[in-house]
């Protein structure tokens, strides 16, 4: 039998294989007992050592001597007939599915590619530049195991005699008393087998002379030797000594431990069943036409109906083999139909001992065998080949040579002679029956090919060249297209072997090929032909011409042949140069394809995984989605469940460019698929879901969430959201608590690390997030829905996994697992609460932010892995899915990296849960999200300790404490106003300190006792006062309250943050400005104009109190000019009231204070502001008293007065501005403007309430509020040098004593102020007081 599998064989050793010379055996029933002990037949026995172990020699018909080097002899039982079709058939299919190679090697396909050291079946690539980087098998087992089975079932041929029997052996044993007899019995059996007439199986090279050699088995166990030699001699007198030998074998008894390795595995072929009750495996042909089609196309079909048997009889998708004949005729089996009749089927009879039952297969061989008896075996086919074929064959020789020269011209008739000139030479050309020449064994054409055949198998190739090369002329001359073809096929093999080969040899190849399928329509030997031309054209690195050959074979009659040779072709193409890896590609599908159609599912599996490593990430999405649905309905119906799950996964990846209704298709084939295999293996628990994708850098964390302790009215402080957007003003939060942390550590040096609760991709988590067990922990995640059909999720919840300090770890995975105990769900369900919606729908390519919040009731680590759901399609919920969308850990750059390589792990989902602390809950009275300029609101503070320990201390920040008067707020004299009672240019003066005093205030302070005890409230009243300028307005409140000295040392303090975004709106516009109302006196006025600017017409406007902040004058309240008073009109609540966009002017005189002020100590802030203000009513309103009640009054400590004459200093302020802005005292007075208005909105009437201040620095100079751009500029202080005795308030010139001198302005050196002419006219009509009062009248 061949053999060319697992020996690494080149391609002459290969040909050499084929072309053995062919040596019948014949047994006797004695001889086959002793071969079977050792489970294994007297073929069998000899095949690992057929092959020669030394050279023999051989003599030509001139007596030339040529030596023989590898000769191998076939072996083959005299009984052995070609399988019938069906069996053929299933071998052949069985040849491939048994044959498996796992191991992989890494090929790096470039621009250049060193060429490979071996052949295609055993590709080994030489990288040497970057590219296409491809996975591909180490060899090729399944190839070589079927080229082997195709070979070796091939029926014998007329045209060629290398398949028929040279010679025969009768084999004996020594234990036979009778062994001459049975000699002559199986010698009787041989002749008749020669004799048959017509010839039929198996055909003898030399029917005629047939050399028949006995071999004597002698067991050396159990045999006499002496005996042995007894009956060998016998033989040897009777049919000659070079025609017996004597084997001694079995020199163990076979109960001993066996003395020699197993040789025989790789060289035995069994049988397989072929009952048809046997249930087809996963691996066999498909069942329907249906299920071929659904593996290898991509319809809109459902799995459940590729799994549906079909009760079809078997169709011709598998490989219908045609080199395996039912008939014994060579004729007829060749042109026959190749019918698989049960009665043609029955008449086929398979010898036991050729194709052995599957049962023995795996027992062992050689048993009774030592390393002696396998020395014995090989020196007998030596000394057989040597002292019998040998010569016999060159007896042939010399008889074939004779036979053609004596018949050379002989048989060439007048009309063969006369087709050579007048009949084309070209195969098939005017032909009707191109097969039809016969010839007869004694034909000189004949003869001359039995020749060449003995030639070629006895290694003299010279000669066996000359041979084919005259038949070839020969059969052309006689159309015998067959025969041509044959000897064209010999020819070129005979000069590749003598290595002589070039382009003419390769071409006679070519045609022989050409010849076989057009001309003859033999495809076997056509296939035959081109795996032969295949060794020697890649013996020469001809690849691209053996992919063009092997292309050209695939056809629709044989599916498996057509995707063995169409996977070889692809891998030509790899080793041409340059590679061609598009190519091997588009070929390697093919081949994928066609295993598929000939129920090869793991070829088709693997081929097509090996072509999408070129296709992928090339943008050929359209070619993407066909391998993948084709390699998951392969690894489905593979049983390779997870496979499949993620190429139908692969299927469903965001940029598909599939229609909807496919892309519903395929969602729903990866959810059954998905659901089969979590129920195949229920240990796998939760699998992931390819759909929808986690956008995973939209996941937030918020470790502080507000308890909503507030009820209605009262709002709770916004505090941190989950959606919050923290880039934009963390700095200041930040610095607000630093200030606040410093002013609660009593100013101790420490290192600030500000307080972190939200985590996002802008802020990752660099160290662990910290959390408090009983509150709740807040996450966001954003799913996207990637393809274009609806998907619905429903049975949402996240999952975690929870590390306990004493070890134990909880999970809630294995609630979702059918093999976990009620007591571990329930316990897993109480350790941490989660709360999110039950189900949602994500339209097609779509994206949902999902909420979560979970309550921990116990400590340790907590890390969420990500969320469980289930899902199904929108279009059809019934097929559902439950599983797991995970969460990746971010991989992060910190700012204070050094190196832009250094990055780190995101931790967001990694939480420290500390035991429960004390929580203060903050709540206000609602305020107005709309509000007046310089509107001030009433707000009350509820501060709630919601935990089981006091809080100790509780401060509030403010990043505008201008806008902030708390009613404890002021405990000593802000600096500026001390500076208008002394100089504080020698005070030792920290700025830091004094600007977190104006920033941050103690609250609810009570010596001896905690701020808040456990579970109790307080309210704070608090007043608020919109800026004067319209516009956007912002407030940050932060609430710092610290914690038991006992509490948990991760966290010192807590925080609670509040926010109020509210739109100011421009209502009263006012200014001032300081005249002499007097020239001679040198008295003193103010001119004061309002204007209501407010958009809307129904605001009434009311000025119900003028109060003057001076050191020096008073108002005199008795003097109130109003100069225009047309446009004031009767309001709603008063009788004097200014409607939209009117503009009063009124004017008041000053006088000086009698005393001047004389402190003995620092006064109280209440007391200078009494000493310092006087009062004028303007234009009361009726509901003054109601509006005073909630306000402060304007000599109150907390009053907006004091934050006014207050400096507040900004935190990135310099050393340098710090000290120039404390060391010297402006002069000046500030007029305070206290108004009331009744404003009109849609959802009603409500009444505001605020103040304006107006500061005066000298005289004919106009302040404003809001003040001017011009305002808006720092004043410059007086030196430190003049004593503030010296400083006044609207300085007078000296020596000023007419009303042109005083009606000067005064001019400083540094500062330039432009007279008011403005009020020229005015100053004028006021020097008689008379005039203007008639001009009232």
């Amino acid at each position: 039998m061949l053999h060319l599998t697992g020996q690494n064989y080149n391609a002459r050793d290969i040909i050499r294989n084929i072309f053995s010379p062919l040596i019948g055996v014949l047994s006797s029933p004695q001889a086959d007992e002793i071969c079977h002990r050792n489970n294994l037949s007297f073929v069998e026995l000899l095949q690992p050592f057929a092959k020669l172990p030394n050279d023999a020699h051989f003599r030509d018909v001139s007596g030339t001597s040529v030596s023989v080097r590898g000769l191998r002899l076939n072996f083959c039982d005299v009984d052995w007939r070609p399988p019938q079709t069906v069996l053929a058939r299933r071998m052949l299919n069985e040849s491939v599915t048994n044959a498996n190679n796992d191991k992989t090697r890494l090929a790096t396909i470039g621009m250049k590619t060193s060429r490979p050291k071996v052949q295609p079946t055993n590709l080994v690539l030489t990288p040497t530049l970057a590219g296409v980087d491809l996975e591909l098998p180490t060899s090729e087992p399944w190839f070589e195991q079927w080229r082997e089975t195709f070979l070796t079932v091939q029926f014998p041929a007329e045209h060629e005699f290398t398949r028929h029997l040279l010679s025969c052996l009768l084999v004996l044993s020594s234990a036979d008393p009778q062994i001459v007899d049975t000699a002559h019995k199986l010698g009787q059996r041989v002749q008749q087998l020669q004799s048959i007439t017509p010839q039929k199986l198996p055909k003898w090279f030399h029917p005629t002379e047939v050399l028949n050699s006995y071999v004597v088995l002698h067991e050396a166990s159990q045999g006499d030797l002496s005996k042995a030699q007894q009956g060998f001699e016998l033989l040897k007198s009777t049919f000659g000594d070079s025609k017996c030998f004597l084997v001694s074998i079995n020199s163990l008894d076979g109960h001993s431990a066996p003395d020699v390795p197993d040789h025989w595995t790789t060289y035995i072929k069994r049988q397989p069943k072929s009952d048809a009750t046997i249930p087809s495996t996963d691996l066999s042909a498909p069942k329907s036409p249906q299920e071929a089609v659904s593996v290898i196309s991509m319809p809109a079909m459902q799995m459940s109906q590729l799994l549906e048997g079909v009760n079809a009889q078997d169709t011709d998708l598998t490989m219908l083999h045609p080199l395996s004949p039912l008939q014994e005729s060579a004729t007829e089996a060749i042109n026959s139909k190749f019918s698989i009749s049960s009665e043609s089927i029955a008449s086929q009879t398979i010898n036991p001992n050729v194709w052995a039952n599957e049962l023995e297969s795996d027992a062992p061989h050689g048993g009774c065998l030592t390393s002696r008896d396998i020395d014995n075996l090989r020196h007998f086919v030596q000394d057989y080949a040597v002292r019998a074929l040998i010569p016999y064959t060159e007896h042939l020789v010399a008889i074939l040579a004779e036979g053609v020269t004596n018949k050379k011209g002989v048989s060439k008739s007048l009309l063969s002679a006369t087709k050579r000139w007048f009949v084309t030479s070209k195969p098939g050309a005017g032909a009707n029956n191109q097969n039809a020449v016969i010839y007869t064994n004694e034909s000189a054409e004949l003869q001359t090919r039995k020749l060449g055949d003995l030639y070629f198998m006895f290694g003299h190739y010279n000669l066996a060249f000359q041979a084919y090369h005259q038949a070839k002329r020969d059969f052309n001359a006689d159309s015998a297209w067959q025969y041509y073809a044959g000897a064209l096929e010999m020819a070129a093999l005979s000069a590749f072997m003598l290595g002589t080969a070039h382009r003419k040899t390769y071409d006679y190849m070519e045609d022989a090929i050409v010849c076989y399928l057009t001309v003859c329509k033999l495809q076997q030997f056509a296939t035959r032909a081109t795996l032969l031309s295949m060794e020697c054209l890649k013996t020469a690195r001809l690849y691209s011409d053996v992919a063009k050959q092997l292309i050209r074979m695939t056809n629709e009659e044989s599916d498996l042949r057509s995707a063995l040779l169409l996977e070889q072709a692809a891998y030509c193409f790899l080793v041409t140069q340059p590679p061609m890896h598009r190519k091997y590609a588009f070929h390697i599908v093919l081949a994928g394809n066609r295993y598929s159609r000939a129920g090869q599912r793991k070829h088709a599996y693997r081929c097509y995984r090996q072509a999408y490593q070129v296709f992928q990430k090339r943008e050929w999405s359209l070619a993407e989605d066909h391998i993948q649905y084709t390699v998951a309905k392969q690894a489905y119906m593979l049983k390779q469940l997870e496979e499949a799950s993620r190429s139908f996964a692969h299927l469903l990846r965001p940029g598909s460019l599939q229609s909807a209704q496919q892309q519903s298709s395929f969602l729903k084939e990866y959810i059954q698929t998905q659901n089969e295999l979590v129920k195949r293996n229920p240990e796998l628990g939760l699998l992931p879901h390819a759909l929808p994708q986690v956008v995973q850098s939209s996941v937030r964390v918020l470790t502080l969430v507000q308890s909503p302790s507030a009820l209605p009215p009262l709002v709770p402080a916004t505090n941190i959201t989950i959606n919050s957007n923290l880039t934009a003003d963390e700095s200041v939060w930040n610095k607000i608590e630093e200030m606040l942390v410093i002013t609660a550590a009593n100013n101790k040096p420490f290192v600030f690390r500000p307080s972190r609760y939200l985590y996002t991709k802008q802020q990752p988590a660099i160290e662990t997030p910290i959390a408090v067990q009983g509150e709740p922990i807040e996450l966001a995640v954003t799913l996207s829905n990637s393809v274009r059909c609806g998907i619905a999720l429903s049975e949402i919840d996240l999952l975690w996994k929870l590390s306990m300090d004493n070890g134990e770890v909880l999970s809630n995975a294995c609630v979702y697992e059918e093999s976990s105990d009620s007591a571990s769900k329930i316990a897993v369900t109480a350790a941490i609460k989660t709360a999110c919606v039950a189900s949602i729908e994500l339209a097609e390519q779509a994206e949902q932010t999902l909420n979560f919040k979970l309550t921990p009731k116990l400590t340790g680590r907590l890390n969420i892995l990500g969320v469980v759901c289930r899902v199904a399609a929108t279009a059809d919920p019934a097929a559902s899915l439950l599983g797991s969308l995970e969460f990746e850990t971010q991989i992060v750059r910190p700012n204070t990296a050094k190196q832009s390589s250094q990055t780190v792990l995101d931790n967001r989902l990694s939480i420290k849960l500390v035991p429960q602390l004390p929580a203060m809950s903050v709540s206000f009275s609602p305020v107005p999200n709309k509000l007046l300029a310089g509107e001030i609101v009433p707000v009350y503070v509820t501060l709630r300790n919601l935990g089981i320990a006091p809080i100790e201390e509780i401060y509030l920040g403010c990043d505008n404490p201008r806008c902030v008067s708390l009613l404890e707020q002021h405990s000593q004299l802000p600096l500026a106003m001390m500076s208008s009672l002394r100089n504080l240019s020698n005070d030792k003066l920290v700025k830091d300190k004094e600007i977190r005093g104006q920033w941050v205030f103690r609250l609810l302070q009570r010596p001896g006792q905690a701020a808040l005890d456990a579970q109790q409230g307080h309210t704070i009243s608090m007043w608020i006062q919109a800026p004067h300028q319209a516009g956007p307005f912002t407030l940050r409140l932060l609430f710092y309250y610290s914690l038991p000295a006992g509490a948990n040392s991760l966290i010192k303090y807590r925080l609670v943050r509040h926010i109020w975004q509210l739109q100011v709106e421009s209502c009263l516009q006012a200014e001032s400005t300081c005249v002499i109302s007097n020239a001679v006196t040198n008295d003193l006025g103010l001119d004061v104009s309002v204007r209501n600017q407010h958009a809307a017409e129904g605001t009434e406007v009311y000025i119900n109190t003028l109060s003057l902040y001076s050191k020096e004058f008073n108002i005199n309240p008795d003097k109130l000019f109003i100069m225009n008073s047309m446009g004031v009109t009767q309001g709603q609540a008063g009788a004097r009231c200014l409607k939209s966009s009117i503009c009063c002017n009124f004017q008041c005189r000053l006088q000086e204070r009698e005393n001047k002020e004389n402190f003995q100590d620092i006064p109280s802030i209440k007391t200078l502001l009494q000493s310092r203000l006087s009062h004028l009513k303007i234009m009361p309103a009726q509901h003054v008293q109601q509006v005073e009640q909630h306000l402060p009054a304007i000599h109150d400590p907390h009053s907006f007065l004091t934050n006014e004459e207050t400096v507040f200093f900004n935190t990135n302020i310099s050393s340098e501005e710090f000290n120039a802005s404390i060391a010297g005292y402006v002069p000046h007075a500030t007029l305070a403007l206290n108004w009331s208005a009744l404003v009109s909105r849609e959802e009603g009437q409500r009444v505001a309430r605020g103040l304006h201040f107006i500061k005066l620095y000298k005289l004919f100079e106009t302040g404003y509020c809001p003040a001017s751009p011009m305002e808006a500029l720092l004043r410059r202080r007086q030196s430190s040098d003049e004593s503030l005795e010296n400083l006044r308030e609207f300085p007078l010139p000296e020596g000023a004593v007419n009303n042109e001198e005083a009606s000067e302005p005064f001019v400083d050196d540094e500062d330039y102020w432009e007279p008011n002419e403005h009020y020229v006219g005015q100053r004028c009509l006021l020097e008689d007081e008379s005039f203007v009062l008639a001009v009232k009248a």
